[in-house]
């Protein structure tokens, strides 16, 4: 389940340092520095077909976050950050924004970042302790009250020019995906995971490589994650540009039943002036069906509620979506999904969002979610999300 939050709410994850290609040299700090955030969300799913008001769901939370980090002393720094959960009055819940435990849904509060960065030679630096990522199968998905944070042991160099080099481990995670929100567990049932990738960036055109290792993922089979994308901008005017990029990941069983599977991935769309409109598409070919990984995944045509890890193995996904800057303030999108699994029947789904953006802080986003199964039977969904940054 993947939920693409608008560009205002966007702006809040980015300024918390969560890309890993990040140049740590410009995010070191001179003094103590605080920053948060508090956020009021509210979901409610309409899933009654036949009546029957045990299907409905009505979630109601108030969280937020805050940051705390040191100045910099010999060049590394470091950072905490609590995150809290809240669940308020009038709920029927499925603990979507709470957590789910023995005692029902409940609050959660836990010290998700907790880390040190910093400069071990010129082009080289280091993180080290638990913070919050964003690589395509180890991501911050933040579709609730907090996102996935990480146990991390990485090393970064830059050495080569517009080239990012990142390895290391990942150990455990805690967040809105993890097994336990407010606290951390192990990533797999071995020691976790260890990643190389290449990052690469320049004028018009990005691309990325990634490899993960999945130790003992599935009943002491170990899994290889090989991911690389590119995308490629072109401004053909002051109001004219285009967009395009291509996606690949293979999934293999290492030992055991050495099983393996893939997807192909293409995305291309048009920006002219306030209006975007694009489509892409996936295809999963293989043993097994592909996966998400520890978050939202990487695949062009997920949307909020499904993706192509939900349409099985050998399946395809067609998208199509349009983005529209209404004001300086207001941001209106829509998408429309088609998943075709080879086995099964074929599922659409349908997105709907409007942001408002009072300023540089406040943020306000509310979202229709619809999907419609071969049955014709439909899940449909209301969202709204406002946060506040200081």
């Amino acid at each position: 389940i993947m939920k693409k939050f608008s560009l205002t709410v966007a702006t809040f994850l980015f300024s918390q340092n969560t890309l890993l290609a990040n140049d740590i040299q410009n995010n070191l700090k001179d003094d103590w520095h605080v920053k948060g955030n508090v956020r009021i969300a509210y979901i409610s799913d309409d899933n009654d077909q036949n009546g029957d008001a045990g299907d409905e769901v009505h979630d109601f939370a108030v969280g937020g976050s805050v940051t705390l980090t040191s100045p910099t002393i010999d060049n590394f720094q470091a950072s905490a950050t609590l995150y809290t959960s809240q669940p308020l009055f009038g709920q029927k819940t499925d603990c979507w924004l709470t957590e789910n435990s023995d005692n029902g849904c409940g609050s959660y509060s836990f010290l998700g970042e907790a880390y040190v960065a910093g400069l071990i030679a010129k082009d080289t630096s280091v993180i080290l302790g638990k913070k919050v990522i964003d690589t395509p199968f180890a991501n911050l998905d933040d579709i609730g009250m907090a996102p996935n944070s990480f146990e991390v042991y990485l090393v970064q160099n830059k050495s080569i020019e517009n080239v990012t080099f990142t390895a290391g481990r990942i150990t455990k995670w805690a967040g809105h995906d993890a097994p336990e929100r407010g606290s951390f567990s192990d990533l797999t049932s071995g020691d976790g995971a260890s990643v190389f990738a290449i990052n690469y960036s320049q004028d018009n055109l990005s691309a990325q490589i990634w490899y993960y290792f999945l130790d003992n993922l599935i009943e002491k089979t170990d899994v290889g994650i090989t991911y690389a994308d590119f995308t490629f901008d072109k401004k053909l005017s002051d109001k004219l540009s285009i967009s395009f990029g291509g996606q690949y990941a293979m999934y293999k069983m290492i030992n055991g039943a050495e099983d393996d599977g893939s997807v192909v991935g293409a995305t291309a769309s048009i920006n002219y002036d306030i209006a975007t409109i694009g489509a892409s598409f996936n295809q999963a070919d293989g043993d097994f069906a592909p996966n998400n990984g520890f978050g939202g995944g990487p695949f062009y045509t997920s949307g909020d509620l499904m993706s192509i890890a939900d349409s099985g193995k050998d399946s395809s996904a067609m998208k199509v979506f349009a983005e529209v800057e209404a004001t300086d303030q207001i941001s209106l999108a829509g998408s429309y999904i088609s998943f075709d699994p080879d086995e099964g029947d074929s599922f659409e789904e349908i997105d709907l969002g409007a942001s408002y953006a009072y300023n540089d802080d406040l943020a306000i986003d509310l979202y229709f979610e619809s999907w419609t199964d071969a049955d014709d039977t439909d899940w449909i969904e209301y969202s709204l999300f406002m946060n506040y940054s200081f």
